[in-house]
């Protein structure tokens, strides 16, 4: 809050100071705007709360057919796969040359890291 104002002229020859200083103005001034509680937020409280969006997500599955000719291939994708972010499960299956990929996960990013 403004307490103070100071006009001059552009000549400076004359100068006005107006104060305010009023009792009630003081009140408000050292009284908090916002009014702020002590508690602790803790993990338990969050989790067993109303789930939101986020905790509503499913993992995605995605399928992928391969070209795998022997088990090097097969580990080989096993290990780009194993690298990726968000992959809860995966089974490579050599014989119908298919890949599963369960998480949470983009399918393109699935895609692009076994196709390296």
């Amino acid at each position: 809050m403004l307490d103070c104002l100071y006009l001059s002229s552009i000549s400076g020859s004359s100068c006005s100071c107006f104060c305010m200083n009023n009792a009630l103005d003081d009140e408000f001034e050292r009284k908090p705007l916002m009014v702020s509680e002590k508690t602790q937020l803790r993990l338990k409280d969050v989790v067993s709360g109303k789930q939101t969006l986020a905790f509503q997500l499913k993992p995605k599955m995605v399928v992928l057919r391969v070209s795998m000719h022997c088990h090097g291939c097969a580990r080989k994708v096993e290990k780009h796969i194993s690298k990726l972010d968000g992959v809860t499960s995966y089974k490579v299956d050599l014989e119908s040359k298919r890949v599963v990929v369960i998480g949470d996960i983009i399918p393109f990013e699935v895609l692009e890291s076994v196709s390296k």
